[in-house]
């Protein structure tokens, strides 16, 4: 119960989960402080990271001690504290670039959006000149935010419970690879914290221990599907072996993590779900279409980056043509798997389109008596899965159009627009040269609500700011 008896309503609930954020927040932000001493030697951003993170810590601290455990929580409330506690932390993340003079208000707190989303738009024109403490910072916030925070926060803070499932299934994920909830969330971050580290010491292997720093943060963003990166020119400025060797991270990225556990067991076939079958089948397909436009090893990394939301360039995409930038667009829309660190519309989502398609034809030819299951390769579906699949792609689609006609508005061409709003609502973080400081700030929101609905699912977002006029 609360001290206060404030932790029980629905406003209290919300900031009490919130608040356990910002204390997690706040101890992740003593780590770039660190660099910012010993590696930047850069007393002010020290001052900054420590000041930002000491203060998460108080005021998360306070605010738990006032308002006390909440006793039970509603699903509809879980789906609000993940949609308000991506904002808390999203504000409290911008301060560091923002305070520091590096960027503006806005600028700052898309960039934070663009972290924790794991999307990798960036208001940065020249990233090579930043700090590395900033730059750490920046990848920090992708790693955390590429398997989710609410993830993190069950895996550390909260014990099994109705409450740790309805707080992970609130931040898009239903699948379960332990006993329960909990366990599942801590299994997920091993498997994370496996491949961030083989992709590091791999990097460090091909670009030499004096680019160690380069090989963490691609490390740390390659895995979240992320796509910060270290250099102006993204992974351009590696060279074709790093490329090379960063499309089955991608893709690993962009695959469930209850197929992770499959494969890391040597259980290949269950590993080959429908889901990863499609991945693989589109990324491969799109890849040699795009062979005929721009060339081999550009057709397939971008082809990976975009389907598994990774948003890593190796060549400036604006000099692509409208047919190319085009197909990218859908696989930014399509997505990776469900339980993945990539966002979109997700593979299963549009396997089931597809299979409710040949299932509906199917109906018509039979009797309408017969009985006729719903089956998506050997798993039968109800047919509720159908109209919650269609109903989300019909509203992201919506939300896509939206945002488009706003950079159209703005004397984008329709190619460009939707590609950019596709890169932000897809969490992908691949550019046409329309996302820059100097864009106006009605285009900077836009893209900063498609991030934070895209990442959330819509729904969340949705539910949020349903809840002050939820009497009537």
């Amino acid at each position: 119960m609360s001290a206060l008896g404030l932790g029980e309503g629905k406003f209290g609930k919300i900031w009490y989960y919130s608040s356990v954020l910002l204390v997690i927040e706040g101890m992740a932000l003593f780590l770039p402080g660190v660099m910012a001493s010993v590696v930047d030697s850069d007393m002010n951003l020290t001052v900054i990271f420590f000041m930002v993170g000491g203060m998460s810590l108080i005021i998360g601290f306070l605010s738990i001690f006032i308002l006390g455990k909440p006793a039970r929580l509603g699903y509809d409330e879980a789906l609000s504290i993940a949609a308000f506690g991506w904002l808390v932390l999203t504000f409290v993340g911008s301060l560091p670039f923002s305070l520091s003079g590096y960027l503006s208000g806005l600028d700052g707190f898309f960039e934070s959006m663009s972290g924790f989303t794991a999307t990798g738009l960036t208001m940065f024109e020249d990233v090579e000149s930043l700090p590395r403490s900033l730059l750490f910072w920046r990848s920090f916030t992708q790693w955390i935010g590429g398997v989710g925070v609410i993830v993190l926060f069950l895996s550390i803070l909260i014990r099994s419970s109705g409450i740790a499932a309805k707080l992970y299934k609130a931040e898009g994920r239903t699948d379960r690879i332990a006993h329960n909830i909990v366990s599942t969330a801590r299994r997920i971050w091993g498997i994370y914290i496996l491949y961030t580290l083989l992709c590091i010491l791999g990097l460090v292997a091909l670009l030499g221990l004096n680019r160690a720093f380069d090989a963490v943060n691609i490390g740390m963003t390659c895995l979240a599907t992320g796509g910060f990166a270290v250099t102006n020119d993204s992974i351009g400025a590696y060279g074709g072996p790093v490329a090379v060797f960063l499309i089955p991270f991608m893709l690993l990225g962009g695959i469930s993590f209850a197929s992770h556990r499959f494969l890391l067991k040597g259980r290949l076939s269950e590993f080959f779900t429908i889901e990863v079958k499609a991945i693989l089948l589109i990324f491969f397909l799109t890849s040699f279409i795009l062979v005929t436009r721009v060339g081999g090893l550009h057709s397939f990394f971008q082809a990976s980056s975009a389907l598994t939301g990774t948003g890593f360039s190796t060549e400036d995409l604006s000099a692509w043509d409208d047919f190319s930038k085009f197909i990218l667009s859908i696989l930014m829309v399509l997505g990776g798997g469900y339980g993945s660190t990539s966002s979109a519309l997700k593979m299963i989502r549009v396997v089931i389109i597809i299979y409710a398609v040949a299932w509906v034809v199917k109906k018509f030819l039979y009797s309408r008596k017969a009985v006729i299951p719903f089956k998506v390769g050997r798993t039968t579906y109800p047919v509720e899965e159908i109209r919650v699949a269609t109903l989300y792609s019909i509203l992201y689609i919506i939300v896509l159009c939206l945002g488009a006609l706003v950079f159209m508005a703005g004397g984008h061409s329709a190619a460009d627009s939707l590609f950019e709003v596709a890169s932000a609502e897809g969490n992908v973080g691949l550019s046409v040269g329309v996302t820059n400081m100097g864009m106006p700030a009605h285009e900077k929101v836009v893209l900063i609500i498609e991030m934070w609905v895209g990442r959330l699912e819509i729904f969340p977002v949705l539910t949020l700011l349903a809840v002050p006029f939820r009497k009537r």
